[in-house]
């Protein structure tokens, strides 16, 4: 299977620069194949949430590249309900180029935004989305729309594809003062992305079917904080690509239906699993879930278990629907990476809320945030009790990380946290 996928991306590069039409083609017959493994042949291992994740996730991306006239390109802490009440799918720049990634195609895209100037530095999640549009692969979407929170790379990214596209482009400003007069300014330019969409999509904006959406995004937040309290006390057997998909259903896919029946579903999965059991890993950023050594380690292992991934959390903030773009702002501006210090209190509350016993912090290929935050999320998270391992790497582009040295690493924190256990 490994021979064949390595073939597969393989084929999308060669085609991408002479035939990028075919190419896009040929990656979407992929992940349709793949999708018909996933749902008529998953991995039994896997509880229920988990392979309808997996299956939800594709039928996404299949459906942004193949109408991609419906579909926005938008950051992955871009809130996503007026998408989803008009009828526009979330094209999620980095869940993209996560399957460029799984489709091992990624360095051809990474070459080809390098050659138009891009940094070899630049995140490379970016890097390969910029490429998949330099080398017309990405198809040209309605519009793009981000937001300033976290991400660095959001300023150039967006803005350079809205432009190479020329479609409309819409930029959601987050102060990082915490407070409710920056909740109103947020929620302001949600009011005017609604008109901006309307003016641009030819399409009405119903507010009943906005404020379904709002209500299916409540209960999916409820759902997702219930499952934190479970999975204090419960271990659900997963595998780090399910992280990585709870991700976008945390973030761009809430108010969607799919959202709503994962968190329904992983709830009900959590409260029929077994005690909780090995050694437990609150794991911060982004996960290398190409990476044979991440995977071998983690995925359906009782040695050990990745409990969450701290993105899959950030966004879980209060939704009332009855004020759906206050509801938005709120998720932004007091989202607990909306500033450094207040990252670092989240993933100190969150290792404790879980009881683990310790925490894995990925500093990604380009992420500068993560990086400069590194020694402060050890320190404190080591003065709290919670051993830290800082782990350098890429989770998008193979040719910046080293299997040998992540190994090592890894099974080295790992040993470390056993003796402590046996102590």
């Amino acid at each position: 299977m490994a021979d064949l996928v390595q073939t597969f991306g393989k084929t999308i590069g060669k085609l991408a620069a002479d035939d990028p039409v075919r190419s896009r083609k040929l990656l979407v017959t992929g992940l349709k194949t793949f999708r018909g493994i996933l749902r008529y042949m998953p991995d039994k291992r896997l509880p229920p949430s988990r392979q309808y994740s997996a299956v939800a996730l594709n039928r996404v991306m299949c459906r942004v590249l193949d109408h991609a006239e419906s579909a926005a390109l938008v950051s992955v802490f871009q809130p996503c309900e007026l998408l989803e009440a008009i009828g526009i799918t979330p094209m999620c720049a980095e869940m993209l180029a996560a399957y460029i990634n799984g489709s091992q195609a990624e360095a051809v895209f990474a070459d080809a935004a390098e050659n138009e100037g891009i940094a070899e530095t630049y995140c490379s999640y970016h890097k390969v989305l910029l490429g998949t549009a330099y080398l017309n692969v990405m198809p040209k979407p309605a519009m793009v729309i981000n937001t300033s929170l976290v991400c660095d790379a959001n300023h150039l990214t967006f803005r350079e594809l809205a432009a190479l596209y020329d479609v409309p482009h819409y930029y959601v400003d987050v102060p990082p003062e915490q407070s409710e007069e920056s909740v109103a300014y947020v929620a302001d330019q949600f009011r005017e992305l609604a008109g901006f969409m309307q003016e641009h999509l030819g399409r009405r904006l119903e507010e009943q079917k906005l404020r379904e959406t709002m209500i299916r995004s409540r209960r999916t937040v409820e759902n997702l904080r219930a499952c934190l309290t479970e999975k204090r006390t419960h271990s659900l057997y997963g595998d780090v690509t399910s992280e990585m998909y709870e991700i976008y259903l945390s973030h761009n896919g809430l108010g969607s239906p799919a959202a709503e029946r994962y968190a329904d579903m992983l709830l009900h999965d959590l409260r029929a699993a077994p005690p909780a059991r090995g050694i437990r890993l609150l794991w911060l950023h982004t996960i290398p879930i190409w990476q044979t050594p991440v995977k071998e380690l983690f995925d359906l292992n009782d040695r050990c278990q990745i409990i969450t991934c701290d993105m899959c959390t950030e966004s879980l903030t209060d939704v009332d629907p009855g004020l759906p773009y206050e509801s938005m702002a709120r998720r932004l501006v007091y989202s607990p990476w909306n500033g450094g210090q207040k990252r670092v209190e989240a993933a100190l509350a969150l290792a404790d809320e879980l009881d683990v016993d310790g925490v894995i912090c990925f500093c990604h290929w380009g992420c500068k945030q993560t990086m400069g935050l590194s020694a402060l999320f050890k320190s404190e998270l080591e003065k709290a009790g919670f051993p830290t391992l800082i782990l350098n790497g890429d989770g998008c582009d193979r040719r910046n990380a080293s299997d040998g040295q992540t190994a090592t690493r890894l099974n080295a924190f790992l040993e470390m946290l056993e003796g402590h256990s046996h102590g």
